[in-house]
């Protein structure tokens, strides 16, 4: 009897399955409006890599690059390594990161890190986390960093209500291309998490209602709506995803 694959497994075999079928890990990453969340979560995160002028950056879940290009794009000198645990997502990472002399990509685990404590100057994702179970991907995230290092993750919002359905009714998860355990998170018990892992600094905070499906013409017109309702109390708390920033 063949036995069951354990979660990283599972995470890994759905990943390198969507590449080869996709050359992609998630069908909102490529849209105009996938691309325009993607490049203003670079900018933000860029813009809190004040300091050193280089920084060395840990990526959990690189999958193929999407989120590495814009972040590169922004920061050209940061030292980027970017992991993941499907092979086939990491090998198209490099190909397509090839202009970067400055950043790697390598397979590994984020639960399990092959690297020494206190290397890096920020550990980072994009919509990654809730593929893990987050305390000890916090806890490991927090082993690498160094002394008033930055913990920065977008990550998607439970209170959406299209999260909320396409995370518990599983046949609708799977037709927008979820992996079998990825969840959602709310808020307040994700920030109650970092706190109990010692993060200083913490906020989570609604963000982004801009939805990949948004045709292109009415992108910048969508996106300003969204900056508002980011602002507005009661429906912000019911945007697409969560910034999540914390210090070490």
């Amino acid at each position: 009897m063949k036995e069951p694959l354990d979660r990283s497994q599972a995470e890994a075999a759905h990943f390198d399955r969507l590449v080869e079928s996709t050359a992609e890990i998630w069908w909102g990453s490529v849209t105009a409006a996938g691309k325009e969340r993607l490049r203003r979560r670079a900018r933000l995160l860029a813009a809190q890599l004040a300091s050193p002028a280089d920084p060395r950056v840990l990526e959990f879940g690189c999958g193929v690059g999407a989120f590495s290009l814009p972040l590169l794009d922004a920061r050209p000198a940061l030292r980027l390594v970017g992991i993941d645990v499907s092979v086939k997502s990491v090998a198209l990472a490099v190909e397509r990161m090839r202009g970067f002399a400055n950043a790697r990509f390598e397979v590994a685990n984020a639960l399990s890190l092959p690297y020494p404590a206190d290397l890096f100057d920020a550990v980072v994702g994009n919509s990654v986390l809730h593929h893990l179970p987050p305390k000890p991907a916090i806890a490991e995230a927090q082993r690498v960093l160094k002394p008033g290092g930055l913990f920065w993750f977008c990550e998607p919002n439970m209170l959406n209500p299209q999260i909320a359905v396409e995370k518990n009714i599983k046949p609708i998860g799977r037709w927008l291309q979820n992996s079998p355990d990825e969840t959602a998170f709310f808020r307040w018990s994700l920030a109650s998490e970092l706190r109990d892992a010692g993060f200083t600094q913490v906020e989570v905070r609604p963000f982004d209602f801009l939805h990949p499906i948004v045709p292109a013409p009415l992108v910048r017109s969508i996106d300003r709506l969204g900056l508002l309702l980011e602002r507005t109390p009661l429906l912000r708390e019911f945007s697409g995803s969560l910034l999540i920033t914390a210090r070490k």
